[in-house]
């Protein structure tokens, strides 16, 4: 009679335990099967215009920020805006076109920085090593061009890669 109870009960177990078994199994297989998807975009662009001497007290810089899409580049811009006469006292620098470079780099990087920020709170992830050149452009060459990528091709300035989960 033990014997019998015993072969009943380990035959019920076995039967749980492999209807749990492919329980478990067939939604781990599920989402196997499941892909993810991911989106992409760059920063195609970090730059400053070029200021002249006695020109405007404000120093921009902008990063171009392009997000992938079937339709082609969504294109969106970064800019900070840096006050000049702040940057100069702070460092305790006089006006030359040295020091007007050294605000347009600075405000180039604070633009960049805040491009990054942006970015990482909205779920990127950084794929690529940035390779940039912080360089300056002259406005009226600016103006010029609706895909500002293009003035950036000759200076060895390569695109910062990024990418995310594709939310549904």
């Amino acid at each position: 009679m033990k014997k019998l109870w015993f072969s009943v009960f380990g035959a019920i177990f076995c039967l749980t335990v492999l209807g749990v078994f492919l329980t478990f199994y067939r939604t781990g297989s599920a989402q196997k099967n499941a892909q993810i998807r991911w989106e992409y975009g760059s920063i195609v662009a970090v730059y400053s215009f070029s200021q002249e001497k006695g020109k405007l007290n404000q120093i921009f810089g902008m990063v171009e920020i392009c997000t992938f899409r079937a339709t082609g580049c969504q294109r969106s811009e970064i800019k900070h805006e840096l006050d000049y006469g702040d940057f100069l006292q702070e460092r305790g620098l006089e006006e030359t076109i040295e020091s007007r470079k050294l605000a347009s780099q600075k405000a180039s990087e604070v633009a960049f920085q805040k491009a990054l920020f942006q970015m990482g709170n909205e779920g990127w992830e950084l794929v690529s090593d940035p390779k940039l050149d912080f360089g300056t452009v002259d406005i009226d060459y600016y103006n010029k061009y609706a895909g500002k990528s293009y003035l950036f091709l000759g200076n060895g300035t390569g695109a910062v890669y990024f990418k995310r989960v594709k939310t549904q």
